[in-house]
Order: C-alpha cells, then structure tokens, then sequence
C-alpha cells in the first residue's frame, strides 16, 4: 500500500523506445556539435584580432625564413588565414541564427550574435573595402569592429554563458541577483530575447552577406575589364 502511495506521488516514466533513444542521441550530438561550433567561433575571432594587431611581430618572424617556399606560405597563412578565420565566424553566425538552435543550445544573446555580427562587417571591409592593406581607415575600421566584437563575444561567454553556477552562488548569495540577471540572456532560457535577437540578427546578417556578395561582384568586373585592357594593351 505505501508503494502504491508513492507511485502515485512519483509516477514511473514509460521506458525509453528504441527510436526514442536514437532520437536522444541525435539531439544530444547535435547540441553538442554546435555549441562547440559557437564557442570555436569565438574563440577564432580572438585569434584574428592578434593576426591583425600582432602583424609586425608577424612580419619579424618572416625575416627569420630563408627559404622563399617557406615565405610564400608564411604570408599566405597569416594574409590568408585572418580572413578565412572571419569567414568561419560569419558563417557560424548565420548558422546559430535560429530560433531552433537557440532553443538548444547556450547562446548570449544579444552579446554573441552581434559580436559575430560586427565580424562580419570586418570581413566585407577587408576583403573588398582595402581593410587588408595596413593603416588605411578600412583597416582601422575593421580592426575597430573585431575588437568590439571580441569583447562583446567575451563578455557573453564569461558572463552569461558561463555564468556562476549554484555552487558558487552558495558561497556568495548577496551576487546570486546579478548572476541571476546574466544567466537569463542565454537563449535556451529566454525565449523572448532570443526571439527578440532573431528579429533584427537575421536581417543584419543577410544585409551584410548581400552587401559582401555586391561588392565582390563590382571587384571582379572591374578586374576582368583591367585584365582585357593589359591583354590588349600588350597585343
């Protein structure tokens, strides 16, 4: 009778199917691989913003390479790599840009996707507004917006994404307010921010690609046209 009593306080869950534990899985590998995907991006856009400010230190450790192989492949990486580093975190952006994949995994909203945002913006700056070349205002302009996206990456990761958690809260409960405040901006516990950074993160995205895919198109007509003037100049 006291069994009976408890069952029915704590009723048993129906054992888990076959597929209802496949499904399980998938989610849980899903959620696992993009929230490293977002943190990954983070993480890379600190890697850019030392490519970009570290470059003379870059450039001194060219010097040291005798081999011109080895130089070519120098400049490539660093040129090359800062770009397709913000490549990646543009695209991760879009990617976490869902209300399905907020849902299901911790995002700082509106931290993370603005930061990416801004990235986003340095990338169409450096490879079609000359933010690559060196002192330029496009490269002022881009290192400007990876560092404020940086911070705003980093303030969402440490601060709300990896909020303290209730073990740390115990220790000091006169923080457990604030934490409190913090750890509600992540997406999987504020539906309505999340929307909210839906609205306007989506269509900032697609502006951004829409402008990068424009002026790509303007570039490559205008070197095709320089290309068949050299060719005929020198026929």
């Amino acid at each position: 009778m006291f069994a009976a009593r408890i069952e029915n306080v704590f009723p048993k869950e129906p054992p888990m199917t076959g597929d209802d534990m496949q499904h399980a899985i998938k989610k849980a590998l899903e959620a696992w691989t993009l929230q490293n995907l977002c943190d990954g991006a983070i993480l890379a856009g600190f890697v850019v913003l030392a490519l970009v400010a570290g470059r003379a230190h870059l450039e001194a450790l060219k010097r040291r390479l005798s081999l011109r192989v080895a130089v070519e492949a120098w400049e490539t990486a660093t040129d090359l790599g800062a770009d397709l580093l913000l490549l990646g975190v543009a695209l991760v952006g879009i990617l976490l840009t869902n209300m399905d994949i907020m849902a299901d995994i911790k995002v700082a909203v509106p931290w993370v996707p603005l930061g990416f945002l801004l990235m986003a913006v340095a990338l169409v700056l450096r490879t079609c507004h000359g933010g690559s070349s060196v002192g330029t205002r496009a490269w002022w302009a881009a290192a400007a917006l990876i560092g404020a996206g940086c911070l705003l990456c980093w303030f969402g990761f440490t601060f709300v994404m990896e909020a303290a958690g209730d073990e740390y809260l115990k220790l000091n409960s006169a923080a457990t307010g604030a934490w409190t405040a913090l750890s509600n901006m992540r997406s999987d516990l504020n539906q309505n921010l999340a929307m909210v950074t839906f609205v306007w993160a989506g269509p900032g995205f697609l502006v951004v690609f829409a402008w990068g895919v424009l002026a790509g198109l303007v570039r490559t007509v205008r070197w095709a046209g320089h290309k068949d003037a050299d060719a005929t100049g020198s026929a």
